[in-house]
């Protein structure tokens, strides 16, 4: 399968192994994100040992370590280490003679079993050469943290480096479509936003229904049990996640009306939701009353939002007769996908932003809701970021209607509560395209992309 994206990273990464110099890295992010999938095309090209953890028992990670070395020493294949220490002894002697890349990934596995890995790793790093890169990886990103980060941790100030892998850049997502019409484009990254994983499982022979009834509207389909993929391996932590996902699916988005929906207590909640807000599968929105701010919830993997909006309850039909339950739920999620333009559009920003096309570096985009502002009405703002004396505003709009002056003027009144001073930089996107009267506005600040522009590369 080609590989897609992660430019930036591989740079980086090639930079620090030509660099001769000793290495240790940490990769983590969530579970799907592609992070092996960009260890093995690191390693590709490289004298290396790629590792994958799994859930066995200790000695069980022990054997396969040791066939992973094996082959690299050129040992028997039944040759098994007497232990870690043993292991990490050969691969000493070996890092005195050649550069060697050491990959273990799934890193959180051995410790599972064997909690004393750690200690012989940093005793492995501390006495290794300059011909060590050694890179560990996972899923877990709240347990990697802790092992370089907390002060008791072996690991800790060892690591040279680390990264955290997440969606792929608008850009580098693209390249999964760029085949297709736009239309299609708009309900593929609706539906899977940038995932490389989600992205990589499109049959680009087939039309966009019949890849979603595929993927999810059969019991063999890729995504049909897609939590058991991206959740917690715990099945009783995996039922609570179900249950705050399945609220916040289905519009129970703030903290008491999820533990109400999900009878947990708030706290609990409260703390689950920060795991999944730290695995980058729900995000932390906010709205205001006037000056009060209320927090709020959102799904931030659109696929995983479809599952718990359309599947989770109609398993069991959907393995019966997957077609007639896609036939009865088609208008909803034609509405469904509609909603994610916007992401869409904040995503194509997030790609200005990094690429320094934008009047200055903006943190991320977020919503902007105000139920009773000084105007005398609503605000509803798309997408909204400062950064010093600078205010990015984004409007979307996916209706068969042009944008025209009207709703510009609209846009601005609502941005006016923001101080005057402020330079605003606009940038509005549009289905059907802009009036003449929008169009003919001559201002550096103003960026009007039509359907067509939000594609080209």
């Amino acid at each position: 399968m080609k590989f897609h994206g992660r430019e930036k990273e591989l740079k980086e990464l090639n930079a620090r192994y030509i660099g001769g110099k000793k290495e240790f890295g940490v990769i983590y992010g969530r579970r799907r994100a592609g992070k092996s999938a960009l260890l093995s095309q690191f390693a590709s090209d490289k004298n290396a040992i790629m590792f994958q953890a799994k859930k066995d028992s200790s000695y069980g990670n022990l054997r396969s370590f040791s066939f992973a070395i094996g082959k690299k020493l050129s040992l028997p294949s039944s040759f098994v280490f007497s232990s870690y220490e043993e292991a990490f002894d050969a691969l000493h002697e070996y890092t005195k003679k050649e550069r060697l890349l050491l990959i273990i990934d799934e890193y959180p596995y051995i410790l599972d079993q064997f909690n004393g890995f750690s200690s012989l790793l940093q005793e492995f790093i501390d006495k290794a050469s300059d011909n060590l890169f050694l890179m560990i990886s996972g899923s877990d990103v709240s347990f990697l943290k802790h092992e370089i980060l907390d002060h008791n941790s072996p690991l800790y100030k060892r690591r040279t480096f680390e990264m955290r892998i997440g969606k792929l850049d608008f850009s580098e997502a693209l390249s999964f479509v760029e085949e297709m019409e736009n239309e299609e484009k708009i309900k593929y990254l609706s539906l899977m936003s940038t995932y490389p994983y989600y992205l990589s499982s499109i049959d680009a022979s087939l039309s966009f229904e019949d890849n979603v009834k595929r993927l999810l509207f059969s019991p063999f389909g890729t995504f049909f049990s897609l939590p058991d993929q991206i959740l917690s391996n715990s099945t009783r932590v995996q039922d609570v996640y179900n249950a705050i996902l399945l609220a916040i699916a289905h519009r129970h988005r703030s903290i008491i009306e999820i533990a109400s929906y999900t009878k947990e207590e708030e706290a609990k909640v409260s703390k689950y939701l920060s795991t999944l807000i730290e695995s980058e599968i729900v995000r932390r929105c906010e709205t205001f009353m006037g000056n009060k701010k209320t927090t709020y919830y959102e799904i931030d993997d659109p696929l995983l939002e479809f599952y718990y909006r359309f599947i989770f309850h109609n398993e069991e039909r959907i393995m019966l007769n997957g077609d007639i339950v896609y036939k009865e739920l088609k208008e909803k999620i034609a509405l469904y996908l509609s909603y994610g333009f916007e992401n869409i559009c904040r995503l194509y920003l997030d790609q200005k932003n990094k690429d320094g096309a934008l009047l200055t570096v903006y943190p991320p985009l977020k919503p902007y809701r105000v139920e009773k502002s000084k105007l005398g009405r609503s605000i509803e703002i798309d997408g909204l970021s400062l950064s010093g004396d600078c205010l990015l505003v984004i409007e979307c709009k996916y209706r068969n209607k042009k944008f025209d002056k009207e709703m510009l003027l609209h846009l601005f009144e609502s941005v006016s509560v923001f101080p005057n001073k402020t330079t605003k930089e606009y940038w509005i996107f549009s289905k059907s395209g802009f009036e003449d009267d929008v169009l003919s506005i001559k201002d550096d600040n103003l960026h009007p992309v039509t359907f067509d522009e939000l594609f080209e590369r």
